[in-house]
C-alpha cells in the first residue's frame, strides 16, 4: 500500500462527503493500465481501492475499468499487453467490468476478437488514434469507427466517448454526428464522458437539449468538479442516464479543472503559492456531486441511482 496522497483539506472535506454518499458506489469511468510509467505507478483496481478508501470507507465499490488510452497502444504488442492486463484484473475483481480500446480502422471482427472476458462490457475510443494532424480537433468519425456502433448495438455494449474540439458538444460537427449515429443505431449506447467534456460549462447549454429524446445517449460525470454543467444535464435529461465517475488515476491530481472565459483551465500547485488549500480532484468531484444533489433537491433514491443503480443497469451487471 502506497502512502496516502491526501492533505488535511481533503480529510476535512471527506467528513462532509461521508454523510452524503450512499452505501454502494459504482465508478462508471476509471482507468487501469499495464504501464508502470503513469501517475506514480497507479495501474490496478487495488491501487484504485487504496486511493478511494478515504471516501469509500466500508462501502461496496465497483468499477468500470477502462483501458488507459496511451499513445503506445498503437503498437500491437502493447495493445495485447493492455488487454491481457484488463483480463487479469477482472479475474481478480469479478465484481467489476471493463472497456477495451477501439481504433479508427477496426472492423467488427477486430473488436470482437478483443472481447477476451465476459466482464468486458464496453468500448473506448480516443482522439490520440486519429490520423489527422491536430488530434484535439479531430471529428468523431476520425477516431470512432462505425464498426464500434455495430458491436454496441449487437451486444448492448456502451461506447465511452471523450469529445474533442474546443467547443465540444457545442461544435456542430460533434452534435450532428451524435444525433445522426444515435438514431441510426438505436440499440447502441453512447456515453458522453466528463459530462460531454463540459469543463467549459457553456458548451452544454442549449446543446444537451437536442439529445433529450435520444434514450441511448448517456453521460458520466467523471473529472467534473463544478456543478453548473452537470446540473443543466440533469435538468434536461433527468437522472436515469447519468452516472458518477472519477477518471482515476487523474482523480489523484491536486487541484481541479474550472470553466474560465470561453474555455477552461486546470488549477494546480503551479497556479497558486505554496500552502494554498488545494484539494485533490477525487475530493472536488465528490463535493461537486454533493452540491448537485442539494441544488437539484435529490432524494435518497436519485443519489443511489447516479452513484450505483444506473451503472449496474447499463453495464448489465449481476
Amino acid at each position: 500500500m502506497r502512502e496516502s496522497i491526501y492533505n488535511n483539506h481533503d480529510i476535512e472535506a471527506a467528513k462532509i462527503i461521508d454523510d452524503f454518499l450512499p452505501d454502494k458506489l459504482f465508478d462508471a469511468h476509471m482507468h487501469i493500465t499495464h504501464l508502470d510509467s503513469l501517475y506514480d505507478g497507479r495501474k490496478s483496481f487495488d491501487d484504485y481501492y487504496d486511493d478511494i478508501k478515504l471516501f469509500a470507507k466500508n462501502r461496496e465499490v465497483r468499477c468500470n475499468g477502462i483501458v488507459y488510452p496511451d499513445d503506445s497502444l498503437k503498437i500491437p504488442a502493447e495493445l495485447a499487453k493492455s488487454h491481457s492486463f484488463l483480463v487479469e484484473e477482472l479475474n481478480k475483481h469479478p465484481q467489476n467490468v471493463g472497456e477495451i480500446i477501439v481504433f479508427p480502422s477496426d472492423t467488427v471482427c477486430d473488436i470482437e476478437a478483443r472481447l477476451l472476458h465476459p466482464n468486458i462490457k464496453g468500448l473506448k475510443c480516443y482522439c490520440f488514434y486519429a490520423e489527422c494532424e491536430d488530434k484535439y480537433e479531430a471529428t468523431i468519425d476520425e477516431y470512432l469507427p462505425e464498426s464500434a456502433w455495430e458491436v454496441s448495438g449487437k451486444r448492448k455494449m456502451p461506447i465511452t466517448l471523450h469529445l474533442v474540439k474546443k467547443e465540444c458538444l457545442a461544435h456542430p460537427d460533434n452534435l450532428n454526428y451524435i444525433i445522426k449515429m444515435a438514431k441510426k443505431y438505436p440499440d447502441a449506447v453512447l456515453i458522453l464522458a466528463h459530462a460531454a467534456r463540459a469543463f467549459a460549462t457553456w458548451t452544454v447549454f442549449g446543446t444537451v437539449d437536442k439529445l433529450v429524446d435520444l434514450e441511448n445517449v448517456w453521460f458520466d460525470f467523471s473529472a467534473i468538479c463544478e456543478t453548473p454543467a452537470i446540473l443543466y444535464i440533469i435538468k434536461k435529461v433527468g437522472v436515469s442516464r447519468c452516472m458518477w465517475g472519477t477518471d482515476y488515476p487523474v482523480a489523484t491530481i491536486l487541484g481541479k479543472p474550472i470553466s474560465l472565459g470561453n474555455t477552461f483551465a486546470w488549477l494546480n500547485e503551479g497556479n497558486f503559492p505554496n500552502g494554498f488549500p488545494l484539494r485533490h480532484i477525487f475530493t472536488e468531484e465528490f463535493m461537486a456531486m454533493r452540491e448537485l444533489s442539494i441544488l437539484a433537491d435529490f432524494d435518497k433514491s436519485q443519489i443511489e441511482d447516479i452513484f450505483y443503480n444506473n451503472a449496474v443497469k447499463l453495464f448489465v451487471c449481476k
